[in-house]
């Protein structure tokens, strides 16, 4: 009977230790196949929130744009003048001129443009027009292209004229025969795709609607002139998303210009920070395990050592039992 009795207590401790050694396996094993899973959401989260102050950066380039084009088409000064078919003297002419000129100039100092002028139907302009412009842009084409708002690609917004980028202009018509122009340098932009490409190892890509690339941290897109056909696809569904595709997270939200800012991690690189965690998780799973198994092994020894001191006083009794039968007499 003690044998028996001390073999089931063997058994209980021994299918304890097991059934605890099996949980915290199970818990180990669940958290660690989640560890992937919780990267790859808190990345996607990360990688949402940088393209949104992306997005909100450009657009504060933007708004500047829209704001001077709203407030020379709205002025009365510049709406009622235009050389086309003027009857003004000359002396009005050059004192209506340079009124116009100097509130053009204010405009332009203060936003740092390169360009900022009206620009008149018969090729003439007012306001600051840089050489690069006049060299793209000669004659009468200058006022035809950016009178042509209807077939720009994305309110009133224009770049890439003849696949040149280094210039992002906007323009508004002031009146029948006048527009004004408003550009700025591309690489006033690239210090905040720099900033955000350095701090979260992401990979940007800027694109006007019809995919053709504004900016890229892809040297491939740079050269080819749009954005990877797949990525185009997947972007031109929303005007926000933020996704998984295939072997890259991707997030992408749409400017108030209708150009696209979109981010991009491959999930390789999520590699190494999930290595470093994997390793500590290990770590910590083992310590856990090992101070369990200790514990439990203390715990055998002590039912083991308790189990031996109550034999011992059963053999007593016993013992004592058996001195009541014996005959003094």
């Amino acid at each position: 009977m003690k044998v028996l009795y001390k073999r089931f207590i063997s058994i209980v401790i021994l299918l304890g230790a097991i059934l605890v050694i099996l949980q915290l396996t199970y818990c180990f094993t669940s958290t660690f196949m989640s560890l992937d899973k919780m990267v790859t959401s808190t990345a996607t989260s990360l990688l949402a929130s940088t393209n949104n102050e992306v997005k909100e950066n450009l657009d504060h380039y933007f708004k500047r744009m829209i704001r001077v084009g709203n407030q020379v088409s709205s002025d009365e000064n510049f709406i009622s003048y235009s050389r086309i078919g003027a009857n003004l003297e000359s002396r009005d002419t050059v004192e209506k001129e340079l009124a116009l000129g100097k509130l053009l100039a204010n405009y332009s100092a203060l936003d740092n443009f390169c360009d900022c002028c009206i620009v008149f139907s018969d090729g003439t302009y007012l306001g600051q027009l840089d050489a690069y412009t006049t060299e793209h842009f000669p004659d009468k084409e200058l006022y035809e292209v950016f009178s042509d708002v209807s077939e720009r690609d994305s309110q009133n917004f224009l770049s890439g004229h003849n696949q040149e980028y280094s210039r992002i202009y906007y323009s508004k018509v002031v009146n029948p025969t006048t527009v004004v122009l408003i550009s700025m340098l591309r690489e006033d932009l690239v210090p905040v795709f720099y900033n955000a490409e350095e701090n979260f190892n992401l990979t940007l890509h800027f694109s006007t609607p019809e995919n053709y690339v504004v900016y890229s941290g892809d040297e491939n897109e740079t050269v080819n002139g749009m954005i990877n056909e797949e990525l185009a696809q997947t972007i031109e569904t929303s005007s926000h998303l933020s996704i998984k595709l295939k072997d890259h997270i991707i997030s992408s939200d749409t400017c108030i210009n209708g150009w696209r800012v979109t981010s991009t991690i491959p999930e390789s690189s999520l590699a190494v920070e999930n290595n470093g965690l994997r390793t500590v998780y290990l770590i910590v799973s083992f310590v856990i395990t090992a101070i369990s198994i200790v514990l439990i092994v203390l715990m055998c020894l002590s039912a083991k050592k308790r189990i031996g001191a109550l034999e011992n006083i059963e053999d007593n009794l016993e013992e004592y039992s058996d001195m009541d039968n014996i005959n003094l007499n």
